[in-house]
């Protein structure tokens, strides 16, 4: 057993790992994960030369301090430990840590011996207690990744300077209750991808690091500036939660309707999500979009489908809850999906044109004819969702899969 390198115990029904001195000595990687009934693991800092530890799911409340003896570890996964209510102090001794995953576990605060894990490069915390931006991590050089998602008890504003996550690419903070992020953030050059989706309490944002690939923020009465200088872009959400929860008369009486022509000078974007109820229609410079793939649009009240880019790229099309006066698609002749749920429209028009159509979804539309359906030869399936699909005869004739509910 002393020449064994790779031990996986998933799954199983033990309580108690218990490693004598010197039993694994070269032991590099050990996965107990699934072990539910998993609670003793006080030895586990007698194997010297292990580089990975995963124990996702076991029933640990802490680990013992002699884990700092693992002078070697460069992967520590303790995912879904929900017991787990703290770190010791002695993880920072693991100077060759380079990933670790806490996320689903009761952690509120990390130690301030994280300041030493100078290599670590992701840091994953999603679905814990945690209550403030670590600041002990702002100077790990090495960072890239940072996973905050869904930790509802992180709130305020990140009054931190973060200027020193020189490697930063991926922070996610969405669905947390941060309220402001720091200016410093601008200076983080290898950013790629931020994710504030579902951040109710961010309504401003500073200016962003022009690096910036994907962007996704959603809140609650947001202010959405000029992004225009984001010129990476390929991936952009904008979603304003507060707006599409009020009615139609109350969002009226709110007469600053966002400007939105900037995302026009985006080269290289290539997903589009809005959903800003204050913008009833796309400016008429959107088809300098050449590259866009993918494209939602949601509470347009007055879009015109001729503003929408009619190049070969789109591919992609869903509109929910958009009215739309003069419904005809034929310019849009390279769709593959189209989705259209809970719009106000009697037909398709021009349905015969899409060619290319390979999947339409249609849901809670007041539709009453399908002309062109049969025409579509790459048509491979249909569904449509609380529909009157009775007066849909088209859809009786259509030789693809075709899904109907009520």
């Amino acid at each position: 057993m002393k020449s064994l390198r790779e031990l996986l115990i998933d799954g199983t029904g033990i309580y108690s790992i218990c490693f004598p001195e010197g039993s694994l000595g070269n032991l590099e990687i050990l996965s107990a994960c699934d072990c539910q009934y998993l609670q003793d693991i006080s030895t586990i800092g007698r194997l010297r030369s292990l580089s990975s530890l995963a124990l996702d799911g076991a029933d640990i409340d802490g680990l013992p301090n002699t884990v700092g003896f693992l002078r070697k570890l460069r992967g520590l996964s303790l995912r879904n430990c929900w017991k787990l209510g703290k770190l010791p102090t002695s993880i920072g001794k693991l100077e060759l840590l380079e990933v670790i995953d806490l996320s689903y576990t009761g952690i509120m605060n990390m130690p301030r011996s994280v300041k030493d894990l100078r290599n670590l490069k992701t840091l994953k915390m999603a679905h814990t207690p945690l209550r403030k931006f670590p600041e002990d991590i702002v100077n790990l050089e090495n960072l890239e990744e940072i996973d905050f998602s869904c930790c509802r008890s992180l709130e305020g504003e990140v009054l931190c300077d973060i200027s020193g996550l020189s490697s930063l690419r991926i922070l996610r903070l969405s669905s947390s209750n941060v309220a402001g992020l720091p200016t410093s953030i601008c200076h983080l050059s290898h950013l790629q991808t931020l994710d504030l989706l579902d951040c109710d309490k961010l309504q401003a944002l500073p200016k962003l690091p022009s690096s910036l690939v994907s962007l996704l923020w959603g809140s609650n009465g947001m202010t959405v500036p000029d992004f225009s200088y984001l010129t990476n872009l390929k991936e952009l959400l904008l979603k304003d939660g507060e707006q599409a929860k009020a009615e139609w008369p109350m969002r009226l009486l709110n007469v600053i309707t966002p400007d939105v022509g900037w995302i026009a000078r985006l080269p290289s974007l290539e997903t589009l999500q809005l959903s800003l109820p204050m913008v009833t229609n796309l400016p008429g410079n959107f088809g300098a979009l050449t590259q866009l793939q993918e494209l939602s649009l949601s509470y347009m009240e007055e879009l015109d489908l001729t503003r929408l880019p009619s190049t070969s790229s789109l591919s992609t099309l869903c509109l929910k809850h958009c009215t739309i006066h003069e419904p005809k698609f034929s310019g849009l002749k390279y769709l593959s999906d189209l989705e259209l749920d809970d719009c106000d429209l009697a037909k398709i028009d021009g349905l015969e044109n899409l060619k290319l159509l390979e999947v339409l979804k249609i849901s809670g539309c007041s539709i009453t004819s399908l002309d062109g359906l049969k025409d579509l030869p790459r048509l491979r399936k249909v569904q449509v969702f609380s529909c009157d699909h009775a007066n849909l005869s088209e859809l009786h004739k259509c030789e693809c899969e075709v899904d109907i509910h009520s």
